[in-house]
């Protein structure tokens, strides 16, 4: 359940060359800009309750930033593979969950500036939703080459100890005590959000969304190993837009109908395309501006279908468009963060435990068939230790039955499109991330073909008056 990023890193300056110390000594100036450097987990004996985080009093930045290269020959693929080495093994939770892996030997690897380096970050998902790790990032990310001055902290950092047992217990007795509080503010919370998306169906004549479980079977919905890949495409932002602005979409709803046609196009290639449309679940923040600058997760989510049952792309961008407004409006209901504050921890982990030992994912229909998570970067570049960043790539998770995770970042306009999935699924996912790049290709060849058929008909009417289309 950690999530993390590809960084491609460069300085301006083409003489200037990586220094390993020099980022470490970087990155200890700004360990106190946020708690998730240096807090890590205690365990509850006994698992009776959630764990606890607390100041780790052996925090040792050594054990988070390690220098590595990359083998010869360089490429993107090679620098995935590579990623994928460091990313999937679990964290250890006996130590502030992140790590942060630069390497270094991009010499000749297609599309790389001079001197790039890159990071590979892992942070468990415990800590950060997409909102509060943009948060992060603006606390090691400059806007200048030169790093900002960064004010030593007030006080002289000194963690405390790590609570006994007896004291860990007593936590979590109480944490049990107010729980029939939570459960009175989770049903007033979500029969009042209930009742404003019921006002707001009727008022609009709005059709329900797709509800979990209602998504086809496929070859993405299996079980899953910790054998991660990643595939990855860069895209123009400004192309995106223009495609929003000619049919008025959003961003988000072009983005969800390419990744769309890539499904389409990788599934009929497997000759495993279902004939009911794949569902995509859409992460969605509802952090308030309250809530700004805290750590963990406020997240709901949507459940969106993605209309590939559709074979023209226009449509199927048409289709998405409504099936995602209305799918927002419902996810109003059910924070998700509010209904895992409610399940037990020990009921949680054992039903987890349970779920994925026994296969159950294969009884029944997928919850959605993958992930979809769109999470909007600064449109002007960032710099880490005079090191502009060049790319972006999000690495996320995959669940049990669900193997396919899409992370989108927009950065510096450019869209860097993202997918995760295991080796046992999609080992060919490199070719899927092209289907990307296809899908938006032929969105804008749709788009002009119809500009054109617009065109020839309005000249038609202007010379002969009034006709009928065929």
């Amino acid at each position: 359940m950690h999530i993390g990023a590809i960084y491609i890193f460069a300085p301006d300056d083409p003489e200037k060359e990586f220094n390993f110390a020099d980022f470490k000594d970087f990155m200890r100036e700004r360990l106190h800009l946020s708690k998730v450097f240096r807090r890590r987990l205690v365990e509850v004996p006994m698992n009776l309750g959630r764990p606890f985080w607390v100041e780790d009093p052996d925090f040792n930045l050594d054990n988070h930033m390690l220098h590595i290269a990359l083998p010869k020959p360089s490429t993107r693929r090679g620098l995935a593979n590579l990623a994928a080495q460091f990313y999937n093994p679990q964290l250890d939770r006996t130590r502030p969950l992140w790590r942060m892996v630069f390497i270094t030997g991009l010499e000749g690897m297609e599309d790389a500036p001079p001197n790039a380096v890159a990071a590979v970050v892992q942070v468990h998902h415990a800590n950060i939703d997409g909102v509060s790790g943009a948060e992060i990032m603006a606390s090691v990310f400059d806007f200048a080459p030169e790093p900002r001055r960064i004010p030593p902290p007030k006080e002289t950092w000194e963690p405390e100890p790590i609570p006994s047992y007896k004291e860990l217990i007593a936590r979590s007795y109480a944490e049990t005590v107010s729980a029939p509080a939570k459960v009175f503010n989770f049903i007033r919370d979500t029969g009042s959000n209930l009742i404003e998306v019921a006002k707001m169906s009727a008022e609009k004549a709005m059709v329900p969304p797709a509800v979990p479980m209602s998504a086809p079977k496929t070859i993405l919905n299996v079980p899953v190993t910790a054998n991660k890949i990643f595939g990855a495409v860069d895209l123009s932002l400004e192309r995106i837009k223009k495609v929003k602005n000619a049919v008025g979409a959003k961003v988000n709803d072009v983005v969800l109908a390419i990744c769309a046609s890539a499904l389409r196009r990788y599934l009929i290639e497997k000759e495993a395309l279902p004939k009911k449309s794949l569902v995509a679940m859409a992460p969605i923040s509802i952090r308030s501006k309250k809530e700004s600058g805290t750590e963990g997760n406020r997240i709901s989510g949507m459940l969106v279908s993605l209309a590939t049952d559709e074979e023209d792309p226009l449509d199927r961008l048409m289709k998405v468009t409504e099936n995602a407004r209305r799918s927002k409006v419902y996810s109003k209901a059910t924070p998700v963060d509010q209904i895992v504050e409610l399940i037990p921890s020990e009921v949680g982990a054992l039903a987890s435990r349970f779920y994925t030992q026994l296969g159950l994912s294969n009884l029944h229909r997928p919850f959605f068939n993958l992930v979809i998570t769109n999470v909007p970067g600064p449109p002007f570049p960032l710099y880490m230790n005079g090191f502009r960043l060049y790319n972006h790539y999000g690495l996320g998770v995959t669940f049990e039955g669900i193997g396919l995770m899409i992370v989108v970042f927009s950065y510096a306009g450019t869209l860097s499109i993202c997918a995760t999935s295991c080796e046992s699924i999609m080992p060919d996912v490199h070719g899927f991330a092209q289907y990307i790049r296809y899908g938006l290709e032929e969105l804008e060849e749709r788009i002009e073909a119809v500009k054109a058929e617009d065109a020839f008909f309005e000249k038609l009417r202007k010379k002969h008056g009034d006709i009928t289309e065929p």
